[in-house]
């Protein structure tokens, strides 16, 4: 099954990406599932979208608000962009996956 593609237009529906980004700014953004859940989006769609909202002037955002949605907004979307390495998580060589061998009883 594929995600529906943003078709988010209506005042209504844009009120309801903004009160989901104020409501779980704080968490650093809801999670995956939840956004799928909510708007039938992934993540990249959700963010995407919520930025081009948090950047008009016309919202009814204060600056401190708007700034931390565009951080998390940020954040998010460059995760999904390049998730992180290996090396990233402490796996340099990858040595720390790998089954070590145990000593053959005697």
């Amino acid at each position: 099954m594929t995600p529906t593609k943003p078709r988010i237009r209506s005042k209504r529906d844009d009120d309801l990406v903004l009160e989901f980004g104020n409501r779980w700014a704080v968490f650093g953004g809801g999670s995956a599932e939840d956004i799928f859940v909510t708007f039938g989006w992934t993540e990249a769609q959700y963010f995407a979208r919520l930025q081009v909202l948090a950047r008009r002037r016309f919202p009814p955002l204060d600056d401190p608000l708007r700034h931390r949605l565009l951080d998390v907004c940020a954040e998010r979307l460059q995760r999904t962009d390049h998730p992180p390495s290996s090396a990233a998580k402490g796996h340099v060589d990858g040595s720390a996956s790998r089954p070590t061998a145990r000593p053959s009883p005697t």
